[in-house]
This record gives structure tokens, C-alpha cells and sequence, in this order.
């Protein structure tokens, strides 16, 4: 390796290390925020994106090609199934009916354990489903799900609060899903964005966890 790369390399490295240093510390201090993804709630068996595409494409019978348009995502076609449908109740229900897991598989889930392990303060994560509740209920520990503003005046203090940044399926009206949903998110003044910068501002956060292959447990 030429010596600009191998000092490079270890620059990386370092930087690394530094990182996961301050990560450890953070995790110790009870002051980090653990962001989860999809990728967490699909290593016990809850389909993809793709998953949800095609159910409202087949409900609204539209081919996939549409989905080749330069400006179509799934945001848009769930936009569209509210327009035709008044709503999003039945697709909701549609998910929580297919998004359902048992308490068993997540008890077995090495990775939910480890969630629950670490005894973050604070979880955020963009997932409508109730697996990382459930994983706090089936290992024993005190959590308080928050999807309101309401919910953060009423969570109990020492607990793990699981903020549903994205909204949660036991109420419609929180749901990010739909492009109106998400331009009104992007204004960031909502009570769950105020708290939001407050808490990265003053936590050390830590990875993402969104594609579950980038995880190594040791």
C-alpha cells in the first residue's frame, strides 16, 4: 500500500476508534439516543417497503411501472391511496394485521435483547410497529411509548421513553406516510421535532440502525 494510503488508513482507523470510544462512554453515562430503523423490525419477519408498495399498487390497480417515474416513491402512491380511499384507516389496519409478530419471536430476537440491554433514556425510531415496546415488555424493563406531545408531558422519569418519530399504528392520525405527511414534517416545528433537537443536542447518538447487515453482534 503506498504510504498516502496507509497513512490514511490510519487516520480512519483512529477516527474510529474515537468514536466508538465516545459511543461506549456516552452508553455508560446513560446519554445516548439510539435511532432504529426498518432494518431492525425485518430481522424478525416484517416484510419491506417493497412489501407495502405492491399491496397499495394492487389495491389501487396500478402496475409497478409506475414506480419508474422519476418523482413517484412510495410517499406518492400512498398519497394517492388516501385520495381514492378518503383515508388510510384500511391500509393501516391491512399493516398491522401483516406487520404482527409474536412476543416469542422478539423474546428470541439476539438484537432486540441487545436494545433492551443497553438501557438507552431515549429511542427514536421511524418504524409504526410496536416491536421495540414489545421487547421491553418480554425482557422485563419499564418503558413509555411517546407518539404525542401529550405523551412526553406523562412519561414516567428514569424510563426508557420510545419516541414513534414516524407515528404509531394504534393511532392513524400520527402516521408519517403519505407526501402530504412528509411535507408537513419537513417544516420541523412539531412538539416531536423540538424534542428531537433538543435531545440530539445534548446526547451523544448513537448508530443508526437501519440495514441490518451493516450490524455485527459480537
Amino acid at each position: 500500500m503506498p504510504q498516502a494510503g496507509l497513512k490514511a488508513a490510519r487516520l480512519k482507523t483512529r477516527v474510529m476508534k474515537q468514536h466508538l470510544k465516545a459511543i461506549a462512554s456516552a452508553l455508560k453515562l446513560r446519554h445516548a439516543v439510539l435511532f432504529v430503523g426498518a432494518g431492525v423490525s425485518m430481522s424478525v419477519g416484517l416484510p419491506s417497503w417493497k412489501t407495502l408498495i405492491d399491496h397499495m399498487l394492487k389495491d389501487l390497480d396500478l402496475d409497478r411501472s409506475v414506480m419508474k417515474g422519476q418523482d413517484v416513491t412510495y410517499q406518492t402512491i400512498a398519497e394517492c391511496y388516501r385520495l381514492d380511499h378518503g383515508n388510510i384507516d384500511a391500509l393501516c389496519e391491512w399493516m398491522r394485521k401483516s406487520w404482527c409478530v409474536s412476543p416469542e419471536r422478539i423474546r428470541k430476537s439476539a438484537l432486540h435483547r441487545l436494545i433492551v440491554s443497553l438501557d438507552f433514556p431515549i429511542i427514536y425510531t421511524t418504524n409504526y410497529d410496536s416491536n421495540l415496546e414489545v421487547a421491553y415488555d418480554v425482557h422485563g424493563k419499564p418503558h413509555a411509548k411517546v407518539s404525542h406531545a401529550r405523551d412526553m408531558a406523562t412519561a414516567p422519569a428514569g424510563v426508557t421513553q420510545i419516541i414513534k418519530y414516524h407515528g404509531d399504528f394504534d393511532d392513524v392520525e400520527t402516521l408519517v406516510l403519505t407526501e402530504t405527511d412528509y411535507f408537513n414534517r419537513l417544516t420541523f416545528d412539531s412538539p416531536l421535532d423540538v424534542r428531537f433537537r433538543s435531545d440530539v443536542l445534548g446526547a451523544a447518538p448513537a448508530p443508526y440502525l437501519e440495514h441490518l447487515a451493516e450490524i455485527r453482534l459480537r
